[in-house]
């Protein structure tokens, strides 16, 4: 734990505490005495809509410990009282309180869940989301007409294997009959009871399956994915160091996205959930951890769901551009910068639809700020990636904010 104290703060009625949009916030706070708003400048989603919340609760804990960008704004409506906790002590702040961190992160995995349906329910224009069994159903089918075959029957065997009374089991045994070439297992054992190896573009878990683990990556890449009217979303990209599949874990609900290696020899090590009860009271670095990674995704989650909302493609592009240069703590005044992506999975993580990506892939090289290397995105323009993000968020918050006023009536 820091040497640094907690300090405590006061804040007059209606001063803000936190302004959205704000960079290189290390601190959260925790509300001792008095009641605070939380605003977004446009609101994406029900959650976002202005809420109160009072002693107890924490305000910036999700920039502060993911290190980025402030998500929302605070302002006071009574004159508040706070305690400001540096970001780096947050380990000693639990270490004696494994309620309270799991109490956080419990929070955070539904507030990421929330998100993550929000999201599908946009980029799939449906006001309603499907039942795990359809999910994960029509992923197998997704996987079988893409002639990914191997996929598709570790999805159809999951499926019957989860649920053996669901609507579409009668269908995905008779997809494992003509799949039965294609049985394998999608992983080797690792030397340890808990280490897992994973080739190229084998099915860790996926979307709708029951489980009841989490995993730690310890070599290679995973991607994050959703299968939404028949295209592949890429969620996000995970390294090493990096937690997944907590939320099914500490919710005991199905899995709401699929995970997948993304190159050979990818190494993780599966957590039981008794191994992770365990863990959460003798290790508080483990939930330090997962605080941090939880916070990272609701960040990243926030951005992209703002993102799909950005009707031009190209915007959405740029803006998807500067979301990743500011994951990366990349400065504007740098000259150069590699992506670690392409222009299929560019498209895919931007959610562009499969009709419009060849036209904006040549509109994005016209501009001569972007260039290919390996196969991967290149710059020599920082600055103007920003710039254009920026601009294009700010062209999509003002027509929002111009389609909530309502033209008066002519006489």
């Amino acid at each position: 734990m820091s040497n640094t104290k907690i300090s405590i703060m006061s804040f007059k009625k209606d001063m803000y505490i936190l302004v959205e949009g704000m960079r290189d916030e290390k601190r959260f706070f925790i509300i001792r005495e008095g009641y605070v708003k939380i605003m977004k400048q446009v609101s994406l989603v029900k959650e976002d809509s202005d809420s109160v919340i009072g002693p107890g609760d924490f305000i910036g804990i999700v920039s502060a410990m993911s290190q980025r960008s402030q998500i929302e704004s605070a302002q006071a409506i009574t004159d508040v009282v706070l305690l400001a906790v540096n970001y780096t002590q947050f380990d000693g702040l639990i270490q004696n309180n494994t309620p309270i961190a799991m109490k956080i992160i419990q929070q955070f995995s539904r507030r990421i869940r929330y998100l993550n349906n929000a999201l599908t329910k946009i980029a799939s224009n449906t006001l309603t989301t499907e039942a795990d069994t359809a999910i994960l159903f029509k992923t197998g089918e997704y996987y079988l007409n893409s002639k990914m075959k191997q996929q598709a029957y570790y999805v159809f065997k999951r499926y019957i294997e989860c649920y053996p009374d669901g609507e579409f089991a009668g269908q995905s045994a008779a997809y494992l009959k003509t799949l039965e070439a294609f049985n394998e297992s999608p992983f080797e054992a690792g030397g340890d009871d808990f280490l897992r190896i994973y080739n190229k573009n084998k099915i860790i878990f996926a979307d709708g399956e029951i489980g009841q683990s989490l995993y730690i990556i310890q070599k290679g890449t995973v991607k994050i994915t959703k299968i939404l009217n028949g295209n592949e979303i890429i969620l996000a990209i995970l390294k090493r160091g990096d937690i997944f599949g907590e939320m099914a874990l500490l919710e005991n609900k199905p899995r709401s996205a699929a995970a997948i290696a993304q190159e050979d020899g990818t190494v993780l090590m599966e957590v039981l959930k008794q191994n992770f009860e365990f863990m959460a009271k003798t290790k508080p670095a483990i939930i330090n951890r997962l605080t941090q990674i939880l916070s990272e995704r609701i960040w990243f989650s926030y951005k992209q769901l703002a993102n799909v909302l950005i009707k031009d493609p190209l915007g959405r592009i740029y803006d998807y551009m500067t979301i990743i240069l500011e994951k990366n703590n990349v400065p504007l005044s740098t000259g150069d910068f590699t992506f670690d992506f392409g222009p299929d999975e560019l498209m895919k993580m931007a959610a562009i639809p499969a009709e419009q990506q060849r036209v904006v892939i040549t509109q994005l090289f016209n501009d001569n700020i972007i260039e290919l290397n390996k196969g991967k995105f290149f710059t020599k323009y920082v600055d103007e990636i920003y710039k254009l993000g920026d601009y294009y968020k700010k062209m999509h918050k003002r027509s929002v904010i111009q389609g909530q006023i309502k033209t008066p009536l002519k006489k």
